[in-house]
């Protein structure tokens, strides 16, 4: 025999050799059955011996990246809505048609909120009594210069309420309005 092929002549060279015997056979199991040896401070360990689809969503070749996977993009947080105020309106008695009235939807709503404007009388008690006129949608940065509304209204002043409806541009759903009390003063 030659020196490679003799037996160990000690007690801790058996013991030494065994143990690189049993940590060869554990690794060829691990490696048929698709496990994993890892070395820790000169101590193996083992990973269960499980199939390879076992907690993983890959398939065949191993474990894949992503497609998902991408730098963090912050979410844009929508601004507040910017919404014009009246505190008092001046229009001619006795016409519908109204001009210079410079109903608004203010530049900063850009990109996010479209409005709608409603004048509303009062009564006496505060309620709405009667709608004066309605607008469509106005795009931020945009003016309503000339309305028409319901009816001409005598000379005097009339408690009312603009009603300010905004809309997300992306899908035309409203959210939190405003309602905001004035006086229209017809002369």
């Amino acid at each position: 025999m030659t020196e490679d092929t003799k037996e160990p002549k000690t007690q801790e060279q058996r013991s030494d050799r065994k143990l690189k015997i049993i940590i060869v056979i554990l690794a060829v199991l691990l490696i048929l059955t698709g496990g994993t040896m890892i070395f820790w401070g000169g101590v193996p360990f083992f990973s269960a011996f499980a199939p390879n689809n076992v907690g993983s969503t890959s398939q065949g070749g191993g474990l894949v990246v992503d497609p998902n996977a991408g730098e963090f993009v912050k979410p844009e947080q929508a601004p507040g809505v910017v919404v014009p105020g009246f505190g008092m309106l001046t229009v001619p008695a006795n016409t519908k048609e109204l001009k210079g009235i410079n109903l608004h939807n203010p530049i900063e709503n850009e990109g996010w909120y479209y409005l709608t404007f409603k004048i509303c009388l009062l009564d006496a008690n505060g309620a709405v009594s009667e709608t004066l006129y309605e607008s469509q949608l106005v795009p931020p940065g945009l003016y309503l210069q000339d309305i028409t509304i319901s009816r001409g209204l005598a000379p005097g002043e009339y408690n009312a309420v603009m009603h300010v409806q905004p809309y997300r541009i992306a899908d035309r759903t409203p959210t939190y309005n405003a309602d905001m009390k004035m006086t229209i003063i017809a002369k």
